[in-house]
């Protein structure tokens, strides 16, 4: 029998086992299979509903006042099927299930059978009805406290649950705290009286671990919203843990919100194409997916987990400088040799799809990044006291010793781990000598001294500077003897002495390659092979408000450099930046991106400027080029509370002469001050930058600033205000 009416949404949940026989539950009907209660603190008097309140607060035990469950007939446990804060919703549920199970339990004898079809018949529906919720979580708990979470404070089923932590309100009021995608909440109910709070977490501006117990237990944290109000929670005894998330969370949401704060519409949607007809058969085939039934939905993992890991693997990717699509699979200690190292270095190794990561237990000793598409060999070896040693062979010929540090089980789990993520390597590894053709560094080890063509735009009219003042020769000298010893480009190890040759001023004609290697922009170029090229060809005559303001701006890029006064210099860079809007049509172009990638090109080929540009909007510095410009803003924001921190005498100046840091300041950061100093310093603040990542435009920045105060305060006239 086919019911004729949908099933009521949100109230069927996952089977859970519960108890039947419940001192705070009153049977309201029964049948041969199912029983539909209701909460006893619904009909009793006002002590009793506020004791029962309470204990239910005190035990996270708060659930809607009706329910539904199947009485298993080989087993005293049974299973919650359904539950309701209404009475009108569970009688629709009850009628559902008379409608649509009791049929098929009639024919059913074995009383397994029974329960696993009701079980298969329940957990089918709800997957299908609550596809991506809390609702089929995996964890139980989560889905009981996002329930209540929900129901409480009336918060839309798609709002999923991060985690929920005992609490105190003030110091006194016991109670849960709520954190969700969007939502902080707090909720106590003790002896009648309920206390909610609803904070959204755009609207928190300050966030500060306390002390709680005069000062005496680091338990507490102080939330401060945007309009003033203090809020104060204690007795967190995952105090931590706590700050960690909600921070995570905030500034998700802080970007969200400025990220579509844009009043403009992204310039790569709008494209003219001269040659574009059509497809009616495309257009069907759309049609026909956007009407097809979704797939069932398997059981998800809780939210709390899933951030968890993205914050891992986001810090694994910055900090190794990683594709974004490379997540951490296994972590271990080890120590690090090779033959030319005096000793080993202890450390963690790190292994993704792609690639295998150490760094020095201090984080300056040692570091790199090792693709598995370089890997020749890998074997394992008896290295005396250490029975868990692989020894590496790397493209060029590098042997690294690591001597991992752990469990045997551990290593026999990492070993496996890597020889199937080599297997999936194998694809890239036939196009690996040709793309280090294109390498620069691969033809200075050959031959010094001859006159190799791999470079920008500096090898045809030449490089900012004078090669004699800038000591080119012999800094190239001391960048061989470095790459001899310890790799180069792809299999390069970074020792200290790395940071100090990059610190000191770049070779000219290595300048392009250590900015790829050290922005991670090689890894992308390599598994992108081909696709600057694609992107030429596929967009070849199309039109978009980017390639208009492109065109705009193209005469406006570096001037005073002489490529960009010649059509040779002026089309490279029209390549480049219109191959990236069509690559991201959400941002497309903005102002600056074109003195960025001008500057780049001196030193580096298109096709390294494309890929060194792509990781510059995307991860070095994201949001500075988009519409609404949410990351360069926040930026700004910053700089300026480092100046009122660090300069509060300059900083009142600049208040009184009515001069907006953020706004003046701007410039400098869009442009990685390219335009706001000479070119020679300007290319030593990217080669800082492209080493040490984006605080480096906040320590220039605040030179700049200090040096502008100290004439400022050294001026007669300010002397004497002073």
């Amino acid at each position: 029998m086919n019911s004729r009416f949908d099933p009521p949404r949100g109230v069927f949940t996952l089977p859970t086992p519960c108890e039947l026989a419940n001192p705070f539950w009153d049977v309201i009907k029964t049948s041969e299979y199912f029983t539909l209660q209701r909460t006893k603190a619904s009909n009793i008097n006002s002590f009793y509903r506020g004791f029962i309140g309470t204990i239910q607060n005190v035990f996270d035990t708060k659930q809607p006042p009706f329910r539904i469950i199947f009485r298993a007939e080989f087993t005293s446990v049974s299973l919650q099927i359904a539950v309701s804060q209404t009475e009108k919703g569970i009688n629709e549920a009850w009628k559902w299930i008379e409608d649509n199970l009791f049929l098929g339990l009639t024919k059913l004898d074995d009383p397994s059978e029974k329960e696993n079809y009701v079980v298969t018949k329940i957990n089918s529906l709800v997957t299908r009805q609550d596809k991506g919720t809390d609702e089929v979580s995996e964890d139980e708990s989560v889905r009981s406290a996002s329930r209540a979470f929900r129901q409480t404070f009336d918060i839309a089923p798609t709002e999923r649950l991060v985690n929920f932590y005992s609490c105190a309100y003030r110091g006194i009021i016991q109670g849960w705290m709520y954190i969700s995608e969007n939502y902080l909440c707090f909720y106590a109910f003790m002896l009648g009286h309920e206390t909610k709070i609803f904070i959204e977490l755009k609207d928190i501006q300050d966030l500060v671990k306390e002390r709680s117990k005069r000062g005496m237990v680091a338990d507490s944290i102080k939330v401060i919203t945007k309009s003033g109000q203090e809020h104060f929670f204690s007795n967190l005894f995952h105090r931590d843990e706590t700050y960690e998330t909600l921070m995570q969370l905030i500034i998700q949401s802080m970007q969200r919100l400025l990220k579509n704060a844009a009043i403009e519409p992204a310039p790569g949607r709008f494209i003219f194409d001269s040659n574009f007809e059509p497809s009616p058969e495309k257009e069907k085939s759309e049609l026909k997916f956007n009407n097809s039934e979704l797939p069932l939905s398997p059981m998800i993992p809780p939210l709390r987990k899933d951030l968890e890991e993205r914050k891992r693997d986001i810090e694994f990717q910055t900090f190794f400088n990683l594709p974004a699509t490379e997540h951490l699979m296994e972590e271990c200690s080890c120590d690090f040799s090779t033959t030319e190292m005096k000793e080993s270095l202890s450390g963690k190794l790190q292994l993704s799809e792609g690639y295998l990561t150490f760094v020095a237990d201090d984080a300056k000793s040692c570091s790199f990044v090792l693709p598995l598409y370089t890997v020749r060999r890998v074997e394992r070896i008896n290295s005396g006291t250490h029975n868990s040693a692989l020894s590496i062979l790397n493209w060029h010929q590098m042997k690294l010793t690591l001597q991992i540090n752990g469990h045997k089980i551990a290593f026999e789990k990492f070993c496996n781990t890597i020889r199937e993520n080599l297997k999936n390597q194998v694809r890239h590894m036939k196009n690996l000598r040709s793309f280090l053709g294109t390498c620069f560094s691969e033809a200075l080890l050959v031959d010094p001294k001859k006159d190799i063509s791999i470079g920008g735009l500096g090898l045809i009219f030449g490089f900012p500077g004078d090669v004699k003042k800038l000591r080119d020769r012999y800094k190239t000298k001391l960048w061989i003897e470095y790459l001899q010893t310890n790799g180069r480009n792809l299999t390069l190890i970074k020792f200290p002495y790395f940071s100090k040759l990059v610190r000191v001023g770049l070779p000219n004609k290595l300048r392009g390659e250590i900015w790829e290697l050290c922005s991670g922009a090689i890894f992308l170029r390599f598994v992108n092979d081909g696709m600057y090229e694609k992107l030429q060809k596929d967009n070849a005559g199309k039109v978009s408000l980017s390639t208009e303001e492109i065109e705009k701006d193209l005469n406006r890029s570096l001037p005073e450099y002489p490529a960009y006064q010649t059509k040779e210099g002026i089309n490279t860079l029209r390549r480049v930046l219109t191959a990236y809007s069509w690559k991201d049509p959400e941002l497309g172009y903005c102002q600056a991106m074109n003195i960025v990638a001008s500057a780049i090109l001196i030193y580096m080929s298109e096709e390294q400027a494309f890929w060194t540009l792509s990781v510059l909007c995307d991860r070095l510095i994201p949001g500075y080029y988009s519409t609404s410009m949410y990351g360069a803003i926040l930026d700004q924001i910053i700089f300026e509370h480092y100046v009122q921190n660090k300069m509060p005498l300059l900083y009142e100046h600049f208040q009184n002469v009515d001069v907006q840091l953020s706004v003046a300041c701007l410039p400098w950061f869009l442009s990685l001050y390219i335009n706001s100093m000479p070119l020679l310093f300007a290319f030593r603040v990217l080669d800082c930058f492209f080493m040490e990542g984006p605080r480096v435009l906040f320590q220039i920045g605040l030179g700049k600033k200090n040096l502008y105060f100290q004439r400022w305060i050294l001026s007669s006239n300010n002397c004497t205000n002073l």
